[in-house]
């Protein structure tokens, strides 16, 4: 881990050179459901759960938008927005219990129910990506309302082939202080053991 020093304030010139390790692996992908978002005050989580070891891929995709100002012939100013994020979770099968917490489904006695009027909850969402360095680097989504997944079924062949689902998601700001989403780097400057220590025990 980074050696913990004074961190930089925002927006401020980092240091040359910094050097970063090259990620290999995706983990750890833990959700907690969003219990209240009140404008202008404190987010209320539920405790995180572990989904155990189902990630397979991550695909993080900003909805962002650009507008340009021409003035005289040129162009004289850009502004840019990012609206939200669509993400995609390719994942091993899902046990039933999760896909009902994560879509809004009733389950009972073993038997998942999906009824017309059921809502998708918010979820934070968080996750860990290792580098080839052995440091990681810890992401947090802190609204996420999930979607339907979409899965495919095979006979069986002569070659085994798994059939894994894919989740679809989309990432939005929370009402009460703006935020989107959170990272922290065992590598950045003023990073502390602490903060991987309870990165997925609360949001």
């Amino acid at each position: 881990m980074a050696e913990t020093g004074t961190t930089p304030a925002v927006n401020t010139a980092p240091r040359s050179n910094l050097v970063s390790g090259q990620f290999i692996n995706i983990q750890k992908f833990h959700v907690a459901k969003l219990l209240e978002d009140p404008v202008g005050g404190t987010a209320v989580y539920d405790k995180p759960v572990s989904l155990g070891k189902v990630l397979r891929k991550i695909d993080i995709k900003p909805k962002t938008s650009q507008a340009e100002l021409f003035a005289d012939g040129q162009s004289i100013d850009t502004a840019t927005s990012t609206a939200s994020f669509d993400l995609t979770f390719d994942t091993t099968a899902l046990p039933l219990e999760y896909a009902a917490y994560l879509f809004g489904h009733k389950m009972e006695n073993g038997v998942m129910k999906a009824e017309k009027d059921d809502t998708p909850p918010y979820f934070a969402v968080m996750f860990q990506s290792d580098k080839r360095s052995g440091r990681k680097r810890y992401t947090k989504f802190y609204k996420v309302q999930f979607t339907e997944p979409s899965e495919t079924g095979n006979t069986k062949e002569e070659s085994v082939k798994y059939d894994t689902p894919t989740m679809t998601a989309k990432a939005i700001y929370r009402l009460s202080d703006g935020c989107s989403y959170a990272k922290a780097d065992e590598e950045a400057e003023g990073f502390t053991a602490d903060t991987a220590a309870k990165w997925f025990q609360e949001v």
